[in-house]
């Protein structure tokens, strides 16, 4: 994956972003508070029922399972990401265990016929039941820094993708810019990795989202760069409260 699709994260400024995040000065965040509770697996079989072996269902089947450890040993302060992202940068299968909607056309898409469902239905049940548990507790980390006019462009971005998005925080993981070379060593742009974190009726998950825009300059020439723009990447769900 290219550097612009990594997304993987002043006092005087305070007043100005208070909308966005409570200012503790402009580069921290409260201390993360680890949490030791001890993994409990589910008992849910490894490999697919009696009449799921086609390679399809198997295929599927295990990276389902794999998201459902995952979904289940996540525990903030140890673990970085809540789940490996998987094709179209999503994890599909979390979708599929939390939203209804995706499920739905999930099923679909991949014309699974309804006989065939409780291969992997029961499944996706159990990601969205680990998920209750574990989900609520992953927020964005990291996104503290705020520059001129990048809050904004970052919103923008997200309204685009998402018109109703509510914002519960908005910022860059560093002040300072990426530069992305062409082959003969010249800048072709710089970026910086921007966040927001936001609500929106139109997830019927009852879960937040965590929305990936990289703030983005072209190289003009002569060591200049162009105006930012926001590049949208990517989205993840997420707990809603701080």
């Amino acid at each position: 994956m290219g550097p612009l699709t990594v997304k993987t994260p002043s006092l005087l400024m305070c007043a100005a972003v208070l909308a966005v995040t409570a200012c503790k000065g402009d580069d921290t965040e409260d201390p993360v508070q680890v949490d030791t509770t001890p993994v409990v697996h589910s008992d849910f079989p490894s490999k697919p029922p009696k009449g799921c072996g086609t390679a399809f269902m198997s295929y599927h089947y295990g990276d389902a399972y794999k998201t459902l450890r995952e979904v289940e040993e996540y525990r903030v302060g140890k673990s970085k990401r809540y789940v490996r992202e998987l094709s179209d940068r999503r994890n599909e299968y979390l979708l599929a265990g939390i939203s209804p909607s995706f499920r739905r056309d999930w099923l679909s898409s991949h014309k699974i016929e309804e006989k065939d469902q409780q291969c992997l239905v029961p499944l996706f049940d159990a990601i969205g039941a680990a998920a209750k548990v574990t989900l609520p507790k992953f927020h964005p980390r990291g996104y503290i820094h705020h520059e001129s006019g990048e809050d904004k462009i970052i919103k923008n971005a997200i309204k685009e993708e998402l018109p109703d998005a509510e914002f519960i925080h908005v910022g860059v993981s560093s002040p300072q810019w990426n530069i992305e070379k062409l082959y003969n060593g010249l800048p072709s742009q710089r970026y910086k990795y921007g966040m927001a974190w936001v609500k929106s009726k139109t997830f019927d998950d009852g879960y937040c989202r965590i929305m990936y825009v990289n703030i983005v300059q072209d190289y003009t020439g002569g060591g200049n760069y162009g105006e930012s723009r926001g590049n949208y990447i990517s989205k993840e769900p997420a707990g809603c409260e701080k």
